[in-house]
């Protein structure tokens, strides 16, 4: 694939963009330092699932029955990844670029668990679909035009096991420009799509931590990828709420490296705020400001190398 990559030069030390996300990163540290010094006295709430098929548990208090379309999926949406599924509005600066310097990044899409197992002394397993359309955008352009269309749709088993929880995912993503940046560039409409298998696994070391790592092979794309990526990442949630425990502070990193990409890393780092029910939090509204470097999240445009900051707003489910 011949590829028009941008040459950028970064934000600058000085940019109140870095630094606005410079300030959220360290109020976010504050929160989480004062957190781990707190015994917390919090805890989860057993799980409200939709039951389909009830029995009752055993004398060592294990579910025995199937969960059908159970509220919270075993392995949990990760925090900061440019490309999960989710129903999102993001207002993004991108710069030094020759495309875009401002875009409204919209995202409808979710995680969707299907059944569950009873569980197991060796854990338990759930079979669930992801899908999500993702659009971009130009707002610099005189009637803000849509400018790029992503489809995403895939198939995820996920294992809990001895603590650890597992996803082995196949999916489908295809990209299609815009109508109006067509038009307006003079350009054909030129697809962009390929199918990938991978595996994640994640692991708490402690109930506000999570670390997940893994990678994936692309079975088939059109025009033509090398095929290897992996991805690993970390994630914070403060276990100590403010505002009556409404709102909890997040942060997540994750970091992508390509094979197409001569493994160049690809980094996403977000701060933010959840606000949710502290008795139940599987409904939430999170408050972020998102870092990204590296090849660009929207696919007609995969060629190119962005810097982008971001401010967003995201509900989970």
């Amino acid at each position: 694939m011949t590829s028009s990559r941008i040459r950028f030069e970064g934000a600058r030390p000085g940019s109140p963009l870095i630094s606005a996300l410079g300030l959220v990163l360290l109020a976010t540290s504050i929160a989480f330092s004062q957190a781990s010094a707190a015994d917390s006295q919090t805890s989860k709430t057993a799980m409200r699932e939709s039951v389909a098929v009830v029995s009752e548990a055993d004398g060592a208090g294990r579910r025995e029955s199937y969960l059908l379309f159970p509220r919270r999926e075993l392995f949990k949406p990760l925090i900061a990844d440019m490309r999960w599924p989710r129903f999102s509005a993001e207002y993004q600066w991108r710069f030094d670029t020759d495309q875009f310097s401002r875009v409204a990044a919209v995202s409808l899409g979710e995680t969707f668990a299907l059944v569950r197992s009873p569980q197991h002394d060796w854990g338990e397993w759930e079979l669930g679909f992801q899908a999500m359309v993702d659009a971009i955008f130009d707002m610099d352009s005189s009637s803000s035009d849509l400018s790029n269309e992503d489809y995403f749709v895939g198939l995820t088993g996920s294992v809990l096991r001895g603590g650890v929880t597992s996803q082995v995912r196949l999916y489908h993503f295809s990209s299609h420009l815009g109508d109006e940046y067509l038009i307006e560039n003079g350009l054909t409409r030129d697809g962009v799509s390929f199918e990938v298998i991978d595996l994640l696994a994640s692991y708490e070391p402690y109930e506000w931590m999570r670390l997940y790592g893994g990678g994936g092979v692309l079975i088939d794309s059109s025009p033509t990828y090398d095929r290897v990526v992996t991805q690993f990442g970390v994630e914070m949630t403060s276990p100590v709420g403010f505002a009556s425990g409404l709102l909890r502070p997040i942060f997540g990193g994750d970091f992508q490296l390509r094979q197409e990409n001569d493994w160049r890393p690809e980094a996403a780092v977000l701060a933010g705020l959840r606000l949710a029910d502290p008795a139940d939090d599987v409904r939430h509204l999170d408050f972020y400001a998102r870092y990204y470097h590296g090849r660009s999240p929207d696919g007609q445009f995969f060629d190119q190398t962005i810097d982008s900051f971001g401010l967003g707003a995201r509900l989970g489910f």
